[in-house]
């Protein structure tokens, strides 16, 4: 599988280079960005080198794909977002984001979603891209609610993350309800 560059005129997706160790770590290591992750918050730049690796991995395998986000005009990563547990017999994949706090509330997260959705359905040929979330992660409801993703139900103690069984909702989004919302 090969990662493309995906430009939307204010932000550049990028592939997530060695480059960006230092900016990953930074990212990483806030406990904000990391609070609805299942990762613990990076304490040694080791942590960020792994997760490189681990994202190179996931391509190699086809399992997943993963950019840096970046402001056009810049080439410093603020975020990343990507697909994982692509899964192609199904034709599906399942989403995962996240931001520097500093640019949370500035629609960029939309943004960067919106094209990393359109490489999906468009490139890919995804039917149907999931997304798993923290009932507490209000935020990212909203975010996939705007996006036109369908709540599809509570999952009880979904995962065990952090030393706990956390509960997640479950949104979707259909390549033909893609389509319809791009219209609009």
């Amino acid at each position: 599988m090969h990662l493309p560059v995906l430009s939307t005129g204010d932000l550049v997706l990028r592939p997530i280079e060695e480059r960006d160790t230092a900016a990953l770590f930074r990212h990483f290591s806030d406990d904000a960005v990391t609070q609805f992750m299942d990762i613990d918050s990076f304490t040694n730049i080791s942590d960020a080198v792994q997760i490189i690796h681990f994202f190179r991995e996931n391509l190699e395998k086809e399992e997943g794909m993963r950019w840096a986000i970046t402001m056009a005009g810049s080439d410093e990563l603020i975020g990343t977002c990507g697909f994982h547990k692509i899964n192609k017999p199904h034709f599906k994949a399942e989403i995962g984001y996240d931001l520097r706090p500093l640019y949370w509330g500035q629609g960029i997260m939309k943004e960067a979603v919106s094209a990393m959705l359109a490489y999906g359905y468009d490139v890919l040929q995804f039917n149907r891209v999931e997304a798993f979330v923290d009932p507490a992660n209000i935020a990212s409801s909203k975010l996939l609610t705007r996006l036109g993703f369908r709540y599809e139900g509570f999952l009880r103690d979904a995962f065990f993350e952090k030393g706990k069984f956390v509960d997640a909702e479950m949104y979707s989004l259909l390549r033909r309800e893609h389509s319809r919302e791009s219209i609009y």
